[in-house]
């Protein structure tokens, strides 16, 4: 029996000697999505949300619901990510809302983040593809990082999405601003209006100071139109009557 193993053994390497072996190909290969098309802007606002995204380091969106806040940085930090632009994406966001909060979900906090992070999830398989996007999670690429583990991070080459980022707090803001480390991008986009905190939004007071210093190299687009809502007719007449609400009309 021996011998008979060591007899193949030897017929392999005489073979492979006269390249006689075929090289053996993994039987899953994970690619990128092919002909996803650019990124396009639907609107003038959309077209100064990408410029920003682009030529900044920080950008913070504010605005109506339905705008595209989260979708257009989700799409361009896929394309980067695909382009070798960036490294690795970091989602984040507040953990509690009006309704839930992570304790609801079940899992480990990881988990639980990517539950709320579903919206942003749908446009990464659309603009990666579904294996690829499970492909960048098990490898680290894409990364759900919760606030009460994000202090002392430092996110290098990275596009850091913050949504949801009415309801951080001052502290939170700071918290996740100051993770802005080398050759990476930020997005922080959140609707103010529809903030769930007792207290002063975060994300208002580093839209504060972003307004009063160019130094800090900042770019800010508001959605603030009712015709910059791109989501459907139907929440765009729905908006403008919870507006009329709201003001007593």
């Amino acid at each position: 029996m021996a011998s008979k193993r060591k007899a193949n053994r030897s017929t392999r390497e005489y073979k492979k000697t006269r390249g006689e072996v075929r090289e053996t190909k993994p039987k899953f290969e994970v690619k990128y999505k092919d002909g996803v098309a650019p990124v396009r802007a639907l609107n003038e606002k959309q077209q100064d949300y990408i410029v920003s995204i682009n030529t900044n380091p920080l950008t913070i969106a504010t605005g109506y619901a339905g705008t595209s806040k989260t979708y257009l940085p989700t799409a361009i930090a896929c394309d980067m990510l695909k382009l070798g632009q960036v490294d690795k994406i970091i989602l984040t966001r507040p953990n509690v809302s009006d309704s839930k909060s992570l304790g609801f979900f079940s899992g480990d906090l990881v988990e639980k983040m990517r539950n709320w992070l579903l919206p942003v999830l749908d446009t990464m398989v659309e603009r990666l593809g579904s294996g690829m996007v499970d492909y960048c999670i098990a490898k680290g690429k894409i990364e759900f990082v919760p606030l009460e583990v994000i202090k002392g991070r430092s996110f290098n080459s990275a596009f850091i999405l913050g949504d949801e980022a009415e309801d951080l707090t001052y502290a939170e803001v700071k918290k996740i601003i100051t993770r802005l480390g080398s050759g990476s991008k930020m997005v922080l986009a959140g609707d103010i209006t529809q903030k769930d905190l007792h207290c002063e939004s975060g994300l208002s007071i580093a839209l504060h100071m972003a307004k009063n210093s160019q130094e800090l190299n900042c770019g800010w687009v508001d959605f603030n139109e009712i015709n910059d809502i791109v989501r459907s007719e139907t929440v765009k007449r729905w908006i403008v009557g919870f507006n009329k609400y709201e003001r007593g009309n």
